[in-house]
């Protein structure tokens, strides 16, 4: 049996998904904050009812009562150090942007969004007594984590508001987002590691999928709550495009299961910098290099998959695996996303090349 407490609330991931809590790939579509007072579901019920039948005497002769029955749930977030693209990717209100392109503010919209919703996710601390139970074999120095253990809260809402009044005077204002819950079928077993799968600790996805019967998943985690996004705008998510054979979302062909273990998500850094590489031409053989920063890569076969482009980069030594990740290609005419998580210059050379028409390597 697990006891824990819920208290102090650590870190909060926002999810945009579907009406059917489908999470929605996009380029500003998740983010994770400290910066929340609190957060609050309050049930809201379809009462029972007295169902009674009197007989021509007067007296009771049949007399029932419906069940009562849970409808949703009212979601109420108070923010502090508001983030405008937080707001953003809870109601779909647009940003204010300064001279420079940059988010300074936000305003509000006539109509309530409806059409997608959030699915949000709490990390608790607070210490449960079984949380350090006494070894009796050796198998404990084989486990993962630092022993510390979470609370996990896990639910979906929609039609968010900013609820509570704006008062600007002598005292601290802060912003509370209110909205509905509603069942997250779709959302499966996530595309996130927030539960140990095996006894060493091991982070995966939930254990067991969401349901059109649950409108939210509360449990004890040592899967630590993921580091707070930088800078003000949301991350980019991914979906189809990471979850692919053998990582099947919910699942694949001849009954493939679905992934214990989600891909790791892009690069998403305050200094992130992208640039995209192509071969250009229709070379038939030969090697390209890449020139980060003033140091050059060895050579690249030109129909190098995005793994090998990204192992030659982090062969470099002023950059480390988490510096860089790349994504798509292989060979001529399909381009490479190169992502750099702290900027950077990036500069290619096709003199490696060998065959076809004028091949040659562009970076834009």
């Amino acid at each position: 049996m697990s006891v824990f407490p819920a208290m102090l609330g650590l870190k909060l991931r926002a999810t945009k998904v579907n009406s059917c809590g489908l999470p929605i790939a996009g380029p500003a579509n998740y983010l994770v904050t400290d910066g929340f007072v609190k957060t609050t579901l309050t049930p809201v019920n379809r009462d029972a009812n007295d169902l009674e039948q009197v007989n021509a005497e007067g007296k009771v002769c049949v007399k029932g009562r419906t069940p009562p029955q849970r409808k949703w749930y009212t979601a109420e977030i108070e923010l502090c150090n508001v983030n405008t693209g937080l707001i953003t990717l809870f109601n779909g209100w647009p940003q204010i942007l300064d001279y420079a392109d940059v988010p300074v503010g936000f305003r509000d919209k006539t109509d309530v969004e409806t059409d997608y919703g959030v699915a949000i996710e709490v990390w608790t601390g607070g210490a449960a007594d079984d949380d350090c139970p006494t070894p009796t074999t050796d198998s404990i120095f084989t486990v993962g984590g630092t022993g510390k253990k979470y609370g996990y809260l896990l639910f979906c809402a929609r039609e968010f508001v900013i609820s509570n009044p704006i008062e600007i005077g002598n005292q601290i204002s802060t912003f509370t987002l209110s909205g509905i819950t509603y069942p997250l079928p779709q959302w499966g077993r996530g595309p996130w590691n927030v539960a140990a799968i095996d006894s060493s600790n091991t982070p995966g996805r939930l254990l067991e999928p969401m349901d059109n019967d649950s409108q939210y998943a509360f449990f004890r985690t040592p899967i630590a709550p993921p580091e707070k996004t930088p800078g003000s705008e949301p991350c980019p998510l991914a979906i189809s495009s990471i979850f692919t054979n053998p990582n099947y979302y919910f699942g694949g062909p001849s009954n493939a299961p679905a992934a214990d273990v989600a891909p790791h998500q892009a690069i998403c850094t305050e200094d992130m910098v992208t640039k995209t590489v192509t071969i250009t031409g229709t070379p038939t053989g030969g090697t390209f290099t890449l020139t980060y920063n003033g140091q050059t890569t060895s050579g690249i076969p030109y129909n190098a998959a995005a793994t090998a482009v990204q192992t030659a980069l982090e062969a470099l030594s002023n950059l480390a695996p988490g510096d860089v990740e790349v994504t798509g290609g292989p060979g001529p005419g399909t381009p490479f996303s190169v992502v750099f998580a702290n900027g950077g210059t990036l500069t290619a050379s096709g003199s490696g090349l060998t065959g076809g028409s004028s091949p040659a390597v562009t970076v834009t």
